[in-house]
């Protein structure tokens, strides 16, 4: 008898890492499960005709609520799709603004279109039936909204492993070297105040060992007082995410702090940990609810909260070169135990099943759910070649359709001021934003 499989759609608004990890890669593990899935930029959703499209589910990954949302919320509602969100972040939550060490927000404009799309997202929010989400800490938030919220957690991809791979043996065959680097890829301009709670720490071990060097990827303020020690320090621009691996894998060490007072940043999920140690490069954290998740302490990896705690850690890994080793060899078997794309995929199957019980009666996926070993035998009869994720998946709508979307749904002042903000940010270089 023939099973008629289930259908999805994820459609998102944002680009980058955000709508890689909550969006692709979703895409990828639901290929795994056979389940018919698409992915559609909110730009690109005129293309979903309702009369040819039944989804049973559609996933909203941070997206602002506006005319075309709701368009096709109160369609599909009617005719019992069941409608989610997807957060990776505080998003959701307006009173988080002020956690946000963005340089821009010091262009009104820019905050307040963020503001704005904050309170969009958050309409979005609650006219969803409920949510996933990448962390406790932030499925507890959501419930806090009066939504029902399921934790699915990051994972990397196939692609994402075998660049991983590359950069790790290349790392093996040039392990000799009299430096040790001490690195962090913050990722956004976001991270300046969780890189001053460990600059202390970081000033006094490099003080102590002249064989350190300190390795910055990404648009990171330092700041003063560094001295002499400014000469060990090696500032990297973004890179593609293609390229990251062979940079974390230049790491002995890896940085991964955060404010601990700060909801935004607790909401944050593991994967600089992650992406570390799919290179075997061990990583010091913060303590955060995700971290603590990932990090078993002096084990797979080391946690640190107060700057007693970073120094004396940061010390204690500078010194023992085979603590840094065993750290680093127990985070690459835990994340490829735990974070392999067929494993989150065997956990997603799990969750989507919970989540229409919940909602629904019955289960989302019908019969038995593949095992992780099911689909590595599928993963490999298909060969590394297979393309689980559409290649038009990554390319961004042009900055027409963008443009069009924003005045079809959000008018001519938003438009406007959209434009303002990417001009200013085009100017930024020449013109910088001025200090928070």
């Amino acid at each position: 008898m023939k099973i008629n499989l289930p259908s999805l759609l994820i459609t998102c608004e944002v680009r980058g890492d955000t709508r890689r990890y909550r969006s692709l890669h979703l895409v990828e593990q639901l290929n795994f499960l056979g389940i018919t899935c698409c992915f559609l930029h909110l730009a690109d959703l005129s293309q979903v005709d309702p009369a040819v499209f039944r989804w049973d589910m559609i996933v909203f990954q941070r997206a602002a609520y506006g005319q075309r949302i709701r368009k096709l919320m109160d369609y599909y509602m009617r005719r019992g799709t069941v409608i989610f969100s997807d957060f990776d972040d505080l998003i959701f939550d307006i009173g988080m603004f002020q956690h946000i060490n963005s340089p821009d927000f010091v262009d009104p404009i820019r905050s307040y279109l963020y503001k704005k799309t904050m309170q969009n997202i958050h309409t979005t929010l609650q006219r969803s039936e409920g949510s996933l989400a990448s962390t406790e800490y932030l499925a507890a938030r959501i419930r806090e909204e009066g939504k029902p919220a399921w934790v699915h957690r990051n994972a990397f991809s196939l692609e994402m492993l075998r660049a991983a791979e590359n950069a790790r043996l290349e790392k093996k065959r040039h392990l000799k070297r009299n430096t040790l680097v001490i690195g962090y890829a913050s990722g956004t301009p976001t991270h300046n105040r969780d890189f001053e709670m460990i600059k202390p720490a970081l000033l006094e071990v490099m003080r102590k060992h002249p064989q350190v060097e300190l390795h910055l990827v990404g648009p990171l303020d330092v700041g003063e007082g560094w001295g002499t020690l400014s000469e060990r320090i090696r500032h990297f621009p973004l890179v593609p995410w293609r390229d990251l691996p062979f940079l974390l894998a230049g790491f002995d060490l890896n940085l991964a702090p955060l404010v601990m007072d700060n909801p935004f940043a607790q909401s944050k999920s593991e994967i600089k940990w992650m992406e570390a140690a799919m290179v075997e490069t061990p990583t010091i954290a913060s303590p955060t609810d995700a971290f603590r998740f990932a990090i078993r302490h002096q084990e797979n990896g080391w946690l640190a909260e107060t700057g007693e705690d970073w120094k004396n850690g940061l010390d204690a890994l500078i010194q023992d070169h085979s603590l840094r080793e065993n750290l680093a060899r127990q985070a690459y078997d835990d994340v490829h135990r735990h974070y392999h794309p067929a494993k989150r995929a065997e956990d997603l199957a799990k969750t989507l099943n919970e989540i229409f019980m919940a909602l629904r009666g019955r289960p989302f996926f019908p019969g038995d759910i593949p095992t992780r070993e099911e689909m590595m035998d599928r993963i490999e009869e298909r060969g590394s070649g297979h393309e689980w994720v559409p290649a038009k998946y990554e390319r961004d709508p042009s900055y027409f359709k963008l443009g069009f979307y924003a005045l079809r749904n959000r008018g001519v002042k938003s438009l406007l001021m959209s434009a303002w903000v990417w001009f200013r940010r085009m100017i930024a270089p020449i013109f910088p934003f001025r200090k928070l």
